[in-house]
């Protein structure tokens, strides 16, 4: 019912929840449980397409489908009946950084989620978006990082919160929720752009920065203008790029 209400085709799936493999010394280790849905799309104008890679130094950035009590934990979605906070629950920033794998994943507010992609395709196909990557995996911080690599340009972003109001900064920064996109947008068309985004998302999307050049690093910055990250372009080119020969050198 859920599939066909968003008119998306489900060519198969898979659900592996007993698969095992070894590790270095022989020894069975179990394979995380991994469902798996088929599923294809039409894109009516191949020359209408956006990757994650932001286009121009001067483009602004915005995140659809997180509104200023989507960030805070301590509010909750206007739009939604579904809370949509960010969580640390099942995130890859607890089994990268923590080694832990607890918690339970984001839930997904359909009605949202549709809206969001919605919202995001037209803007795709008006021309209005330039780049778009979705947030579902590492959080927001992530997101932004792999926009920046993607396109070797840094970004300066602005979050709308302060310290006063934020319990745990890698909640916000790296906790994973679904209805999330970054996306880019050049100026010429800000003004038709966010008057689309107030018809169609009202108040859950935010303008939170600008595409810079490449020898500006990634910045993250609170509303209170405490500086949350910053790292430069070629110290995430070289983690992102040359992680696998790192990792076999490490064996």
């Amino acid at each position: 019912m859920l599939v066909a209400s968003w008119e998306t085709p489900v060519t198969g799936g898979n659900v592996s929840l007993y698969n095992e493999t070894v590790d270095a010394e022989g020894n069975p280790q179990p394979i995380y449980p991994t469902p798996v849905i088929g599923m294809v799309g039409l894109i009516p104008d191949l020359t209408k397409i956006s990757g994650q890679a932001w286009l121009k130094k001067g483009d602004l950035i915005y995140v659809l489908g997180m509104g200023e009590s989507s960030q805070n934990p301590e509010l909750s979605s206007e739009s939604s009946k579904i809370e949509t906070s960010p969580t640390l629950g099942g995130s890859e920033y607890l089994a990268a950084i923590h080694g832990i794998v607890a918690g339970k994943p984001p839930r997904i507010d359909f009605e949202l989620e549709r809206k969001v992609q919605s919202v995001c395709r037209e803007g795709i196909r008006q021309g209005w978006v330039g780049s778009a990557h979705d947030c579902a995996e590492g959080g927001i911080a992530i997101a932004l990082a792999e926009c920046c690599i993607s396109a070797k340009m840094g970004a300066e972003i602005h979050l709308s919160f302060n310290s006063a109001n934020v319990g745990r900064w890698d909640e916000i920064l790296f906790g994973e929720m679904g209805n999330c996109i970054v996306v880019s947008v050049a100026p010429k068309n800000q003004e038709i752009w966010e008057s689309y985004l107030q018809e169609h998302l009202t108040k859950m999307w935010q303008k939170i920065g600008l595409v810079c050049c490449a020898e500006s690093p990634l910045r993250v910055v609170s509303a209170d203008n405490q500086v949350l990250i910053e790292v430069a372009m070629g110290e995430m080119g070289d983690r992102f790029y040359n992680a696998i020969e790192r990792r076999i050198a490490s064996v």
